[in-house]
């Protein structure tokens, strides 16, 4: 199983020549699903919304996407109100449950209006997750936007509310993967229960962080075996950037 984990597109805010260079890419990945992790938009407009979603569909590959903040309308009064409505009509529900083959994904909406930057995860999306991710499958995934774990590079960041509840009900179902976009850098943590934290940078707008260029995250899983690869964008073109190979245990996963 082969997924990229892209997020923070940020059309509206997107840098032509990277989002040609990363569409040439993804296409020579030979990818099962692409997993998007919010803010496809810099404000919620419809023309920023159809640019991503064009994108996406050039690909010719599955994906699957969660709204980031950027999604909601910033500057208009229906921010009031944490509209999605640009979203769903655009792009698709905001949640969503996805079995394929071996991949088992919740994609939960951590976007609230009330909280614009640092996002939420409520009880009832908690429960999701308990009941959601339970299930046996070859992987599962958890993918929002707002990060629930602090990065390496930016270690002050706020993080989403009900984080800890959210790694607490990862661990309990034992899920391999949680995926957060948000922070515009690219991380891996080993979370409580050896759930693996990835954080990936923004794939395609100039809105880059902690002097990272923009990057984006493959996932291949062989059996026991997870390999996380990131490519970033340098000269003109994404390439690796590094490898991790992981390997599960009966402590969870192990870098």
């Amino acid at each position: 199983m082969r997924l990229a984990h892209v997020t923070d597109l940020h059309f509206g805010a997107e840098q032509a020549d990277v989002v040609a260079g990363l569409r040439r890419d993804l296409l020579t990945q030979g990818l099962d699903r692409v997993l998007v992790g919010g803010d496809l938009t810099m404000r919620a407009r419809d023309r920023q919304f159809a640019a991503a979603r064009e994108l996406l569909e050039a690909l010719g590959t599955p994906w699957t996407s969660v709204p980031g903040n950027h999604d909601l309308p910033l500057d208009r009064p229906v921010r009031a109100y944490g509209s999605l409505d640009s979203y769903r009509r655009l792009v698709g529900p905001p949640e969503s449950v996805v079995r394929d083959g071996g991949l088992l994904l919740l994609g939960l909406s951590s976007p609230r209006a009330y909280l614009w930057k640092g996002g939420r995860v409520d009880a009832g999306q908690v429960t999701r997750i308990e009941t959601e991710l339970a299930p046996d499958a070859e992987l599962k995934v958890l993918m929002l936007h707002h990060p629930v774990f602090p990065s390496p590079q930016r270690p002050g960041e706020a993080l989403a509310h009900g984080a800890q509840e959210v790694l607490r009900a990862a661990a309990s179902v034992r899920a391999d993967l949680v995926l957060c976009g948000h922070e515009h850098v690219a991380a891996q943590v080993r979370l409580p229960g050896g759930v693996i934290g990835v954080l990936s940078g923004t794939a395609c707008s100039w809105r880059v962080r902690a002097g990272e260029p923009q990057s984006y995250t493959v996932i291949d899983v062989e059996g026991d075996r997870l390999t996380i690869t990131v490519r970033h964008w340098r000269d003109g073109a994404f390439t690796e950037a590094s490898t991790t190979v992981w390997r599960r245990s009966r402590d969870g996963w192990q870098a």
